[in-house]
């Protein structure tokens, strides 16, 4: 980068002394999402920065921020002038917690403390801010830490990464399958707890398409760059056309999406925390703009963990508690969504799946996962569920 290098003012961290001073170039601009310019995005304001009330604790000093992290003996000092943000600070931080520690939650005011002051950029461009080659990013990446959980303003859970860089070059690791416990069409007492409008609800694309559309959009995505890279990459393999465009929810045409047509309607119409798994686009918003194309989801055409880490992001955003997912067992559509560390975000998931098809499994499966839909939005009783629902559980 060709921005000029700075030196930020040092911090003491008990129990780590005092960090010395390391030169960060700064990230160039972002230029601000459409979809938050259209109003698409709530953006919560950063809180302002409070003093910090030192006391003691029988494990060394700490704050009353209330966080795990300051209840115990590493506390953050502010230093007496702030500067721009010396990330090398955070690295150190993670870098000294305990090993068998798998992951941190740092409320906004320690984050800014750490560091020397959060720029106003990671409210205002979330998500875009915490994913990409970025020197802040890199900070917590090369303690072995991901960014799970990201509440602008209020906090960020790091989690241990562990192993080894992932494939792509993305400093990810692939998750291990989730476990799982099931429950039989007998007992959806489970789903029927959960309030529909107050779950992200994850669903699959489909290889029937609406043709058509309209040649122009109001509408933006608002996906970090390394999802948008990620499409481009697979635009010649999907055939990818996007001369028309329609919204995403109504330019699948396939038998979950005809069966569950009323009910998806009304779960878009009435803004419910929606996300749909694609194979041309990686995850899409229900109305954000999509041409036609023709590819299935495989995992390997995504870098390994940013499908993940997107979903994660979006559950955050919409501040839901649970998320419920709808796909055939066997696909890469369920593989996904089985091994995303949903916990690991405090979040409880399931996966809603059909079984025990022999015959026409292609067209019956789609349908019934649609009825299936329907019943959970509706919230109907168990015995109005399509025969063969299954419940995963996934922990």
């Amino acid at each position: 980068m060709d921005a000029s290098a700075w030196c930020a003012p040092p911090v003491t961290i008990t129990g780590l002394g005092r960090l010395a001073d390391h030169a960060v170039a700064a990230d160039p601009p972002m230029s601000r999402p459409a979809g938050i310019e259209a109003g698409l995005m709530r953006i919560p304001r950063t809180p302002p920065t409070t003093p910090w009330h030192r006391g003691t604790t029988s494990t060394g000093t700490c704050t009353d921020a209330g966080t795990a992290i300051t209840r115990g003996k590493w506390a953050a000092v502010p230093s007496e002038s702030r500067g721009r943000a010396d990330w090398a600070r955070l690295t150190a931080f993670l870098t000294a917690r305990p090993e068998d520690e798998d992951s941190v939650t740092l409320s906004w005011a320690e984050l800014d403390q750490i560091v020397g002051g959060v720029p106003a950029s990671a409210v205002r461009h979330y998500p875009q801010w915490w994913h990409g080659d970025r020197s802040h990013v890199r900070a917590w990446k090369s303690a072995g830490y991901t960014a799970v959980r990201i509440r602008p303003g209020r906090s960020v859970t790091f989690r241990r990464s562990g192993g080894n860089p992932a494939a792509h070059g993305t400093g990810r690791r692939q998750e291990k399958p989730t476990a799982v416990s099931t429950t039989s069409n007998g007992d959806l007492r489970t789903l029927q707890e959960i309030d529909p409008r107050d779950a992200l609800l994850v669903i699959p694309c489909s290889g029937k398409k609406r043709t058509h559309g309209s040649a122009e959009s109001s509408e933006a995505a608002s996906w970090p760059s390394e999802l948008l890279a990620a499409r481009a990459c697979n635009r010649a393999a999907a055939k990818m056309d996007e001369q028309q465009l329609m919204p995403a929810w109504y330019r699948y045409n396939g038998w979950f999406y005809t069966t569950a047509e009323a009910s998806l309607r009304d779960a878009v119409f009435t803004g419910a925390p929606l996300a749909i798994l694609s194979g041309g686009y990686g995850l899409l918003h229900p109305e954000e703009p999509t041409g036609h194309y023709n590819k299935a989801m495989r995992l390997t055409d995504w870098p390994t963990g940013l499908l993940e880490e997107l979903l994660m992001a979006e559950a955050d955003r919409r501040n839901v508690s649970a998320v419920v997912a709808f796909a055939a067992a066997k696909t890469d559509y369920a593989k996904l969504v089985r091994r995303t560390p949903w916990r690991s975000a405090g979040l409880m998931a399931y996966l809603v799946t059909i079984n025990g098809v022999s015959k026409g499994a292609q067209r019956e499966v789609p349908r019934r996962l649609g009825h299936a839909f329907t019943c959970f939005w509706q919230r109907q009783p168990a015995g109005r569920y399509p025969e063969g629902t299954t419940v995963e559980r996934l922990a």
